[in-house]
């Protein structure tokens, strides 16, 4: 990994375009030759741009100049098989009022949001995700996990470079289950992680949600089915995928007073025979039932993974525990996320506050928020209706995430941030609980999609 720069470095000004160089030149300013900059530190200036997170602004960076192209590592070709090019920060665009991706109002392509940034660009040309034929199952590190109607693949697409890698069909998993089992769409329901070794390996395991919580993986380029795991899933809730990884929350009926969390790690090969080998799953912490009896979700927020519960029964309170901690046994809610703000949901998601060309990056969401459906009581020990609120972790305050009734209509469209809900994703519609959207066609290639 390239040397870091030292914190007080900057490079400005950032990304000139030649009309600015221009106006510049004819007002008698001196230009800087950024062309003259030596190779080594051109690359490295890159790598440090691309260590924030955004790819769309190292695209930037490299169209500066053709050296500055030439000197640093093209994404293209790379955007799957190098982990350092994963869009992470990136997620697609609810548009709302059936406007799915690819839309004609859209002319053909999807818009992608930046969750530091609040950024948003256009998709270059994606014929996998825009043609029709292909729907999302999910998405991890900004990476779009696809399905073909017509042979059943599965499809790795980075959707700002356009890469993409080939995985076995889901078709191959059927015969490997009951014949109550042998329909397709009940693997359609997954739970994703990647993992990409130093040679640029990528190996894929899905959580399937509608077949026992089994676990399945393939490796791209090498194997032609997906293989299912020996052990099943067995009182797993909410599992996310993190750095490679998936984690889970587990409760046995044996043990009431217990709760644990479960680390999945990728396939290894296999000494003896050579394939890959999955493991079962490892516990990695355990604390007091009641820690976790009201868990809502894991979200990954800078960096770390994070669980959020209610702290008892009353649901008035929320606790939001970082997961190194409780690796450690240290079992103490942090008091504050920062500038950050968390949506919990199907996709839970953490968008950043930032400046972003002389503002912030999402001035209608307040930092150190969580917003989420919050479950009311009408009386000690009922479960009431649930609204779409907002949680202050600084003072302990529920507050309306929007106006009006999420029941009655969807939130407000973009620029307002919402947990993305897939199956909702690829009808165009945002989440609302009257809005069940159902496919005329290819209902049984689709179920869940």
């Amino acid at each position: 990994m390239p040397t870091q720069l030292a914190p007080s470095f900057s490079f400005a000004p950032k990304f000139l375009s030649p009309k600015l160089i221009r106006r510049r030149r004819r007002r008698g300013k001196m230009t800087p030759d950024w062309a003259s900059l030596p190779g080594e530190l051109v690359d490295l200036i890159g790598w440090n741009v691309l260590a924030g997170g955004n790819l769309h602004d190292y695209v930037r960076f490299r169209a500066v100049c053709s050296h500055w192209s030439a000197t640093t590592t093209n994404p293209h070709g790379r955007g799957v098989a190098d982990r350092r090019f994963h869009p992470r920060r990136w997620m697609m665009l609810p548009e709302g009022d059936g406007l799915y991706p690819g839309h004609p109002s859209l002319r053909g392509h999807a818009r992608f949001l930046n969750l530091s940034t609040g950024a948003i660009v256009r998709s270059p040309h994606l014929p996998l995700l825009l043609s029709g034929d292909h729907v999302i199952l999910d998405s991890v590190d900004g990476l779009l996990l696809l399905h073909g109607d017509a042979d059943t693949a599965i499809r790795l697409l980075n959707p700002l470079t356009g890469d993409a890698v080939d995985l076995p069909p889901l078709d191959s998993l059927l015969p490997q289950r009951g014949a109550e089992e042998n329909k397709r769409r009940r693997v359609m329901k997954v739970c994703t992680s990647i993992a990409v070794n130093s040679t640029g390996t990528i190996t894929v395991m899905l959580t399937l949600f509608h077949l026992q919580r089994v676990v399945a993986y393939a490796t791209a380029g090498v194997d032609q089915r997906w293989t299912l795991s020996t052990w099943e899933l067995k009182h797993f809730i909410k599992p996310i995928s993190f750095q490679g990884k998936s984690y889970a929350l587990r409760f046995l009926s044996c043990d009431r007073r217990k709760a644990y969390i479960y680390q999945f790690n990728p396939p290894c090969p296999d000494a003896e025979e050579g394939l890959s080998h999955l493991s079962s799953a490892v516990k990695i912490a355990e604390f007091p039932l009641r820690t976790f009896l009201y868990f809502l979700n894991f979200v990954e927020c800078d960096k770390e993974l994070l669980l959020v519960a209610y702290e008892d029964n009353s649901r008035s309170k929320l606790l939001v525990y970082r997961l190194a901690d409780l690796v450690r046994g240290k079992i103490e809610p942090i008091a504050s996320i920062g500038d950050h703000t968390l949506f919990l949901g199907e996709r839970s998601l953490c968008v950043s506050h930032s400046a972003y060309k002389g503002r912030r990056s999402f001035p209608d969401i307040l930092p150190n928020f969580i917003i989420c459906m919050h479950t009311l009581q009408k009386y000690p020990g009922s479960e009431g209706p649930a609204r779409f609120e907002q949680y202050d972790l600084g003072t302990g305050i529920w507050t309306p995430a929007s106006d009006g009734d999420i029941f009655e209509r969807p939130p407000p469209r973009p620029p307002y941030t919402h947990p993305p809900y897939l199956y909702l994703l690829n009808k165009g519609f945002m989440y609302s609980c009257d809005i069940n959207p159902t496919w005329l066609v290819k209902q049984d290639l689709r179920f869940g999609a």
